[in-house]
């Protein structure tokens, strides 16, 4: 057990490390310095002791904040104990997707891998645009007739702009039959068209 106040160097160290790092970042600064272990425990009752506060969250690293070695060079003797287990270029990771790959995101949309190293497209976009050979601008929004974001039969995508999705969305007209929706749809077209010519003539 250390006694804090028999080592004034050690409290110096302690106060200098503890803010903005992580348990076992001051367990491996305080072993490389003077050589002795530390617990979870004693970094925790020296935290206590002194008022001291890491800044991290529960003892974990968090985005953004710097290692207690940022800027220290790796001795040979350890980069050689470490080469082993290091990140080579052109190396895929364990869970890696292949372009094609497929999964379905927060909102119930399918997405589509479509380039590496991590660009997915929302399916619905690119079942459109593969089938009648266009390129959709950011204002074009594709819906589902038959509201199930999972039915990605050509038959059952939509093409709206942004404008005339609002319209679609402000009327409520829309469930999961896809005649009504389609109806819908129009309307809201023809609406969208009327809003475009009321501002063209103020």
């Amino acid at each position: 057990m250390i006694k804090w106040l028999e080592h004034p160097e050690y409290v110096r160290f302690m106060k200098k490390i503890i803010p903005g790092h992580t348990e076992p970042e001051i367990k491996a600064a305080f072993k490389k310095k003077y050589g002795i272990d530390l617990t979870d425990g004693q970094i925790g009752g020296f935290k206590t002791k002194y008022q001291i506060k890491s800044g991290t969250h529960g003892g974990r690293w968090v985005k953004g904040q710097a290692s207690f070695n940022k800027g220290q060079k790796m001795s040979a003797d350890v980069y050689v104990k470490c080469q082993p287990t290091m990140f080579k270029k052109g190396h895929m990771t364990h869970n890696h997707k292949p372009v094609g790959s497929e999964r379905i995101n927060v909102d119930g949309y399918v997405e589509i891998k479509v380039e590496e190293p991590k660009k997915w497209k929302l399916k619905q976009r690119v079942v459109y645009e593969e089938y009648y050979g266009i390129k959709l601008s950011s204002n074009d929004v594709i819906i589902f007739l038959d509201g199930n974001r999972l039915n990605l039969d050509i038959e059952n995508l939509v093409r709206m702009t942004r404008s005339e999705l609002v319209r679609y969305n402000q009327m409520k007209l829309h469930g999961d039959n896809p005649d009504l929706n389609m109806s819908a749809v129009l309307l809201a077209k023809i609406k969208a068209m009327q809003g475009r010519k009321e501002n063209e003539e103020d």
